[in-house]
């Protein structure tokens, strides 16, 4: 075999390196130290530079930040009332300002150069805080005389005394001319202050008059023969302001009048009915009595109604409900002022009312407690939410329409509810609850949780008719009983019977109204628009909920009742007060989008009212839970009630036939009509 040839590489590191070329040259005269020696002394010279002007920027930081404490301790110098008091401060301020910031200073340099440049200044300081307090000086020496000529004025007129006025032109002449010799005036200025002098006294003249009687005091200056001194722009700024104080003034003496009658009203009241007294005497009387010639009179015609037992204790919610409106128009101010109600002609106050049979001892304090809230928005606003409230309830109250006749204890029983579901409304807003909380059913807080107790029941219709035909020796007309009707079929029937509302039967057997929906168009046209933006779920509840308001489902439907405030619609649209709620927003919001009223239009403006917050304010976190519910909540009861809770906010009781109904036209829907 051949031997394949090998070969051994020999290497070694170089011994010369890549050559490095300086510009430094030394002459052969010259060591290297000696040669490189400038070059020291130029670095060492700019490092002297580098380290004056770091100094310089130090100190320069230190003065910028001092200069503007120095700049507001110099204002307030500047406000002293002389030139001592001024400097003294500022000198205190600066040193303790100066002292501040040289500590701060990083070395001795800087704190040295700060010093200098902050203390170069100060002289400019010094001279403004002369020239300021200087002039405050004249000024405040100025106004001392002056204020001690007006006291001098005031003190004369106020006396009334003709010695006064004698030495008064003297003595203020002996004030201004302390100023002349103090240098602060001249000849001339005293001169015009003499002239000035009339001006001043009628103006404290008819001053003194305006704190007890501004009317006067306004006509006096009306007349422009009185105090003649005061003319022109003077003169009208004063008319204006006595103007504006007599105004307040009458509201003053109108505010404590009005309140001191009521009090006193109701003291009388409280104290006659506590003690079932028969009467006071008339040194009694001079208690309850203000020197008020026609509060003094009907206090005794009411002592005298109670002394010869003709006051009646029976009362009249209406009328106690037309005085409220009466209040809260503004019209009645206290228990003494005379009104009008509908179909009279001799105007009464309350306290001439009491005891009429219309106004009970009871009414009367409830009254003047509504009066004296009324004075106050806070409280007046609260009060109209509850009376808003209270007249939902007058429906419950009075039951069905041939028992509500029967029963003589309805106005009592109203009367009494009313003033009881006031007091907790009161009570539970004094421990911080919100109005809508106390008055909301759904809510803890809720006042009206006994309402059952006060809603009259069809089994005391027997005991009724039978006190009323023992008292009238009369039969009592009613509905006739049907042939082989018993008595508990007759009061059940007759229950549920309303008058006013031509659909109602008499038929015990007739079928519930919601077995024809399959015969109402307006159901599928409604719920087919529904579904465009809810769930065919949702839309049943809302459907339900329609039924209860009104079981034709016409959107032009209006509420058949006597209140003024009634619903509108599909869904009724109510309002809660005069111009606020859904009937107004509604037509509102047809006027902005150019919409016509229809029931599209109704469900539009719901829809919106829900999704986008247009129209009257349900609360945005009610808005929110409607939203979740009708997205992703399949159970049509519980979508139903959160409808009637949230949006329609009904009086309990419909609750069940909402479902009932939802449930049926649900079913009906889904089986009978294509979508």
């Amino acid at each position: 075999m051949p031997k394949i040839p090998t070969f051994t590489s020999e290497a070694r590191p170089t011994a010369q390196a890549a050559s490095v070329v300086s510009n430094i040259k030394i002459p052969l005269n010259q060591t290297v130290a000696g040669a490189l020696r400038p070059i020291g002394k130029a670095a060492e010279d700019y490092y002297v530079k580098e380290k004056q002007i770091e100094t310089k920027v130090q100190a320069g930081e230190l003065t910028a930040d001092a200069t503007v404490e120095v700049f507001n301790a110099a204002s307030e110098a500047e406000l002293k009332n002389t030139p001592q008091e001024g400097i003294d401060y500022f000198n205190q301020k600066f040193e303790s300002i100066q002292n501040k910031y040289k500590s701060k200073a990083p070395n001795r340099n800087a704190g040295d150069l700060f010093n200098i440049t902050f203390s170069s200044n100060k002289s400019v300081y010094v001279n403004n805080i002369l020239k300021k307090t200087r002039t405050n000086l004249v000024t405040t020496r100025v106004n001392q005389v002056d204020q001690r000529v007006r006291s001098k004025i005031a003190a004369a007129v106020a006396s009334g005394s003709q010695f006064e006025f004698d030495i008064l032109a003297k003595s203020v002449e002996e004030d201004y001319q302390g100023l002349v010799n103090d240098g602060i005036i001249g000849k001339k200025d005293l001169e015009i202050y003499r002239k000035k002098l009339p001006n001043l006294v009628e103006t404290a003249q008819v001053r003194k008059i305006a704190i007890n009687n501004a009317s006067q005091a306004f006509l006096i200056l009306s007349d422009a023969k009185n105090f003649t001194t005061i003319q022109g722009e003077e003169r009208r700024k004063l008319i204006s302001e006595f103007g504006t104080l007599a105004k307040q003034q009458a509201d003053v003496t109108s505010a404590v009048l009005n309140q001191s009658i009521i009090d006193k009203s109701k003291k009388f009241m409280e104290k006659y009915g506590d003690d079932q007294k028969f009467g006071f005497t008339t040194e009694e009387l001079e208690e309850f009595k203000i020197g008020n010639e026609e509060f003094d009179n009907q206090i005794v015609n009411l002592n005298e109604k109670i002394v010869n037992q003709q006051f009646s204790f029976d009362t009249n919610y209406n009328t106690n409900t037309d005085v409220i409106s009466k209040i809260a128009s503004g019209e009645i101010k206290n228990t003494s002022t005379k009104f009008l109600l509908a179909g009279e002609t001799e105007a009464k106050s309350i306290m001439e009312r009491a005891g009429d049979k219309t106004i009970n001892n009871k009414d009367f304090k409830f009254l003047s407690d509504v009066i004296i809230r009324n004075n106050n928005d806070t409280f007046k606003k609260q009060d109209k939410q509850f009376l808003n409230y209270f007249e939902g309830l007058v429906p419950l109250l009075q039951g069905n329409t041939f028992l509500n006749y029967f029963d003589k204890e309805y106005n009592a029983k109203a009367s009494e509810l009313r003033q009881t579901l006031h007091t907790r409304y009161l009570n539970g807003l004094a421990q911080g609850v919100q109005p809508n909380d106390l008055l909301s059913y759904t809510s803890e807080n809720y006042i009206a949780k006994d309402i059952k107790n006060y809603l009259p029941k069809t089994s005391d219709l027997g005991s009724i008719i039978v006190d009323m035909a023992a008292e009238n020796n009369s039969t009592i007309d009613g509905p006739p009983r049907i042939e082989g009707e018993n008595a508990e079929q007759y009061l059940k029937r007759i229950e549920t019977i309303n008058i006013d509302d031509a659909s109602s039967s008499l038929d015990i057997n007739a079928e519930p109204k919601f077995a024809n929906f399959e015969q109402n168009n307006n159901i599928k046209s409604i719920n087919n628009y529904l579904i465009k933006r809810i769930s065919p779920e949702a839309s049943a509840a809302i459907l339900g909920n329609m039924f209860a308001e009104g079981e034709k489902f016409n959107f032009n439907q209006e509420e058949n009742t006597t209140r003024k405030r009634k619903g509108y619609g599909l869904f009724q649209f109510t309002d809660v007060a005069d111009g606020e709620g859904h009937r107004t927003e509604y037509f509102k919001y047809l006027e902005n989008t150019n919409k016509k009223d229809s029931a599209e239009s109704q469900i539009d403006y719901v829809l919106d009212n829900i999704y986008e917050g247009i129209g009257y304010n349900i609360g945005a976190g009610n808005r929110i839970k409607l939203q979740n519910i009708f997205k992703n909540e399949k159970s049509i009861l519980k979508i139903t009630k959160a409808f009637h809770d949230i949006f329609e906010r009904p009086q309990p009781g419909s609750l069940g036939k909402r479902q009932n109904a939802a449930e049926k036209i649900y079913q009906l829907l889904t089986d009978t009509f294509p979508i």
